[in-house]
C-alpha cells in the first residue's frame, strides 16, 4: 500500500526517525509548523534492489504544473500499481520475493522525492554540505527509508485508501485522504496529508499521518544529532542503523 511505503515512520514506528531508530523511541519529538525550512530542487530518485542511484549533485528545480495535472490521480495510480504487486504472495528470499522487491523500490522511486525530504528535514544544515555529503545523506537516507517500507512486502496489505481532496498552490500542492484497515478486529481510520512538488511529475516529499509529520519527525532529530555531535556523526549513526541484520 502506497501509504505504508511513505509512512512507514509515523503510521507504523511512533515517528521514529531513520536515526533514532537505533535509540529508545521516546527521544524523538516532532517540531515545527509543519512549513519547510528551505526550499529544495532534488534530483530524480529510483533504484535496483541493493543498489544505490548515483545522486546528482545539482538541484532540479520544480517547474509549473500543466493545466488539468492532478497529483492526487497520480497518487491514486502508484497506489493501485503497489497493491497488485503487493498482492501477489512468494516465499521468502526466493527469486520472485527479491525481484518484487525490486520492483516495489521502483515504484516507490518514482513518486517518492528523496532528495527533496532529505534537504527540508536538514533545513539549514544542507547549506553547509558539500555536494558528495549530500549525495551520501541522500543515499543513505533512501536506504533507511526502503529499509522500513521492504519489510512490510511479506505483510498483508488489508487496507483501503479514500482520496478526498487536492489542493494546487504552483509547483506544490495537498492531497487529503483516508486510509481504512483492520487492527485487532476493529475498523480504524487514519487522515492522511501527502505534500508533493511537480519536476517533470508529481513527486511526494511528506506525509503526514494523524497529525505527525515523517518530514518534521525527521527534521527534529537530524537538528538535535547535529548540534551535539555533527552531521559526521549523524550519518554515521544513520549508517549503522542502515547495515543492521534483520532480526
Amino acid at each position: 500500500m502506497l501509504v505504508l511505503s511513505l509512512a512507514a515512520v509515523p503510521a507504523r514506528a511512533q515517528s521514529a526517525s531513520p536515526a533514532d531508530q537505533a535509540k529508545p523511541a521516546d527521544q524523538a519529538k516532532p517540531a515545527g509548523n509543519g512549513k519547510p525550512v528551505a526550499k529544495a530542487k532534488p534530483a530524480k530518485a529510483g533504484g535496483k534492489a541493493g543498489v544505490a542511484d548515483p545522486v546528482s549533485d545539482v538541484d532540479v528545480p520544480s517547474s509549473p504544473p500543466p493545466a488539468g495535472s492532478s497529483p492526487m490521480a497520480d497518487l491514486k495510480k502508484s497506489n493501485d500499481q503497489l497493491d497488485k504487486l503487493l498482492k501477489k504472495k512468494y516465499p521468502s528470499y526466493s527469486p520472485e520475493a527479491e525481484a518484487q522487491k525490486t520492483e516495489v523500490r521502483k515504484l516507490v522511486g518514482g513518486f517518492l522525492d528523496y532528495r527533496e525530504l532529505a534537504h527540508r528535514a536538514l533545513a539549514k544544515h544542507w547549506d553547509g554540505l558539500t555536494p558528495a555529503q549530500r549525495k551520501d545523506f541522500v543515499n543513505t537516507l533512501r536506504d533507511l527509508v526502503e529499509r522500513s517500507y521492504l519489510k512490510q512486502v511479506s505483510g498483508d496489505p488489508n487496507y483501503n485508501i479514500k482520496y478526498q481532496k487536492e489542493t494546487k498552490n504552483g509547483s506544490e500542492a495537498t492531497v487529503e485522504a483516508t486510509l481504512t484497515t483492520v487492527t485487532r478486529g476493529k475498523k480504524v481510520s487514519i487522515g492522511l496529508e501527502y505534500h508533493l512538488i511537480y519536476k517533470d511529475r508529481w513527486l511526494v516529499y511528506d506525509v503526514i499521518t494523524d497529525e505527525q509529520s515523517m518530514l518534521e519527525n525527521y527534521r527534529a532529530e537530524f537538528n538535535k544529532i547535529i548540534n551535539k555531535d555533527g552531521f559526521d556523526a549523524l550519518l554515521t549513526r544513520m549508517k549503522k542503523k542502515r547495515d543492521e541484520k534483520d532480526d
